[in-house]
């Protein structure tokens, strides 16, 4: 089956343009309970990456998205815990990990476009492990330019964490490898997850609080270039303020780390405005700036709350522009689970390696995306409200503040509520389902370089029963998303395209 429809929208200067949305064909075995990533585009065909128990599937579709391909993965098994994909213009890296007894490994296969495996799989690195261990240890990260692609595997035993990460190049061949042993208090201490610039340098930090439930106030960046053998700590300056979990964001461009939060001026106050710092990669160049949230702002983003406002505030997303400035987008996002009280501490330090869903997929849009199933023995109701937007310019300093409102909630399913964007180039789009839980109309909005935000005219299914789902969207080109949507309670995908010409 294949489904096309035009959808026309109006830009502000009244010149007419439309989305093309392709629908592929589900399958009866891929209903909600799987687990899928969209690998992207690799020599002209969209790639999907599906798993439902045991089951491992490749799925390949052509740019009307029909189905090519649609084959179990059969080097995969039962013993694999997780899998993670880089891919490039006309090839893409499978790299996985598995247990066999107490011994982890981790291994890479290369594909093509067409889906097939190009060589037999290699293995990267092995690991013991006890019985009751940790065992999804290893994980993955790439430079911007994916010339530099770094693996590393973390534990935390006593009062020590340890890190060994190997760097390699973009044909997997190895280029160093480093064992790095750090102190580690589970009650007070927490690492970012490991980055890698365009230079082979591995960045992450280290957060201090002063109690379980406090806030950050002690924090440093730590560095290790290419062919360095000691690592490097920078304290950061935070003023006496405190913080809550920083973002640290690769301007490879511009050769800086750019880092950033939400502060307090007292513990267990409220969230008064956003950290921002400034390290050029040499280190020896440091810039930070408290920006606090105009009262205007305050006032509008929450009318039930003025001085808590932003307490239930998460930084998403950032976009770097070249001449240095940037955009901060943040997300009003809370959730209330029958018998237990929301509690943003809880959220952000349930680990020692807090992942964040938002901000460090890989390349900005790669994720390991599951549907979320309910539990019939508690009730969660999840709320993702307004987002705020904020443009710095290169010297720290704020130009200006956006809001776009929204106001979404569901029971025990967040897969459709929250956002996704697309970066066209010329302007931002945020795609998010309004209020009112009509999943077949998805809201578009556009931000200007300027500030100013355009309202297009929905995203909309005349077939009635596909539920598009925004939050879970990749972009694949300039003008052009692959978005996951659930038809009959099973898991298909359309293709929407920005760029066609209107009739």
């Amino acid at each position: 089956m294949k489904v096309t429809f035009l959808f026309f929208m109006l830009i502000a200067n009244f010149a007419s343009t439309s989305q093309e949305i392709i629908y592929s064909t589900p399958h009866r075995e891929d209903n909600v309970d799987i687990n899928f990533e969209i690998i992207g585009k690799v020599s002209g065909n969209f790639l999907v990456f599906k798993n439902a128990g045991n089951r491992n599937t490749l799925q390949v579709f052509n740019q009307n998205m029909v189905e090519l391909k649609n084959d179990r993965i059969s080097f995969l098994n039962d013993r694999t815990l997780n899998v993670d994909f880089i891919a490039y213009p006309d090839f893409f890296y499978m790299i996985y990990q598995t247990q066999k007894g107490t011994t982890l490994s981790c291994y890479y296969a290369r594909f093509n476009g067409a889906g097939e495996r190009v060589d037999e799989p290699v293995l990267l690195d092995t690991t013991k492990v006890g019985v009751f261990s940790e065992n999804k240890i290893y994980s993955i990260a790439f430079s911007e330019d994916k010339n530099y692609i770094l693996i590393s595997k973390s534990r935390a035993d006593n009062n020590e964490v340890f890190y060994v990460t190997k760097r390699f190049s973009r044909s997997m061949e190895l280029i160093d490898s480093a064992k790095q042993i750090f102190r580690y208090n589970r009650r007070h201490d927490t690492y970012t997850d490991l980055q890698i610039d365009n230079k082979g340098t591995i960045i992450f930090a280290k957060e201090k609080i002063k109690g379980a439930r406090e806030m950050i106030n002690e924090a440093s960046l730590i560095t290790l270039p290419l062919g360095a053998s000691n690592i490097i700590f920078t304290p950061l300056n935070l003023n006496e303020k405190y913080i809550d979990e920083l973002k640290i964001k690769i301007d490879n461009l511009n050769q800086n780390y750019i880092l950033n939060s939400l502060y307090y001026t007292r513990i267990s106050g409220n969230v008064e405005g956003l950290y921002t710092a400034r390290l050029n990669d040499g280190l020896n160049e440091t810039k930070a700036s408290f920006i606090p949230f105009p009262d205007s702002v305050r006032a509008k983003f929450s009318d039930a709350r003025y001085r808590s406002a932003f307490d239930d505030m998460f930084l998403r997303n950032m976009f770097l522009k070249k001449d240095g400035s940037f955009l901060v987008i943040g997300e009003d996002f809370s959730s209330q689970t029958s018998g237990s009280r929301w509690d943003r501490w809880d959220y952000m330090y349930g680990s020692p390696y807090p992942y964040d869903y938002y901000w460090y997929r890989p390349g900005y849009y790669n994720y390991y995306s599951p549907y979320r199933n309910y539990s019939r023995y508690t009730n969660t109701h999840y709320m993702y409200d307004n987002i705020l937007i904020m443009d710095i310019d290169s010297s720290l300093l704020p130009r200006w503040t956006k809001l776009i409102f929204k106001n979404q909630s569901d029971d025990n399913n967040d897969s459709y509520l929250s956002y996704s964007t697309i970066n066209t180039g010329s302007e931002i789009l945020f795609l998010f389902i309004e209020k009112g839980k009509n999943t077949q109309v998805v809201n578009c909005q556009g931000l200007s370089p300027d500030g100013s935000i355009n309202r297009y005219a929905t995203l909309k299914s005349r077939e009635k029963g596909f539920q598009f789902m925004p939050r879970l969207a990749r972009q694949t080109g300039l003008k052009e998303i692959i978005m996951p949507v659930v038809y009959r309670s099973m898991i298909s995908f359309a293709k929407v395209d920005f760029s066609k010409p209107s009739n």
